[in-house]
């Protein structure tokens, strides 16, 4: 009988432990004003994702809808500023009063359910540079309000993801042409 119930405890104890919420890796700053963050957004660097890859000039634009939701605009060029141009839209919702953590949805209905999917871990109290990641640290975008930093300035938002739980082992920079 104690066979049987180690056989049956065991490995339930273990399913329990892995359907238990995992803690966030990241944290955000403690708020966001929306209407500063508004605009065009360049990506200096980024954890590509399958979509991403060959992407060169990278921009987010930001603006706000009637409904108080925030019209998402991502676009780039494959491999060259006269590449082949990708562009999408989608919308941002905010899941809590910080303004820090939002939902972003390229697929239609969005909604306002915690945890959010793009966290703003750290922001320039001037807004000139924010860093975004998730939950898990495993997405990572440095944008800045300029087309280019410095290196210098690159490497200090690289350890600064990394110091806020992001992992920049697969960060690389994100080349930004100038306008022909």
């Amino acid at each position: 009988m104690k066979l049987l119930r180690a056989t049956v405890l065991v490995p339930l104890v273990v399913v329990l432990a892995a359907c238990t919420a995992i803690p966030p890796r990241t944290s955000t700053v403690p708020s966001v004003d929306v209407e500063r963050y508004l605009g065009t957004w360049y990506e200096v660097g980024s954890i590509k994702q399958f979509f991403s890859v060959g992407l060169v000039n990278t921009t987010a634009q930001y603006s706000l809808l009637p409904d108080g939701s925030i019209r998402v605009e991502n676009s780039g060029n494959y491999f060259s500023p006269d590449g082949l141009e990708s562009r999408i839209v989608g919308t941002a919702v905010p899941v809590d009063s910080t303004n820090a953590r939002l939902n972003v949805s390229f697929t239609g209905a969005n909604g306002a359910d915690p945890p959010g999917n793009y966290w703003i871990v750290d922001l320039d109290p001037d807004y000139r540079w924010a860093i975004v990641s998730d939950p898990t640290g495993l997405s990572g975008f440095l944008l800045s309000r300029t087309r280019t930093v410095t290196p210098e300035l690159y490497d200090e938002l690289v350890d600064r993801a990394a110091a806020k739980g992001v992992e920049v082992a697969n960060l690389t920079p994100t080349p930004q042409y100038p306008p022909a």
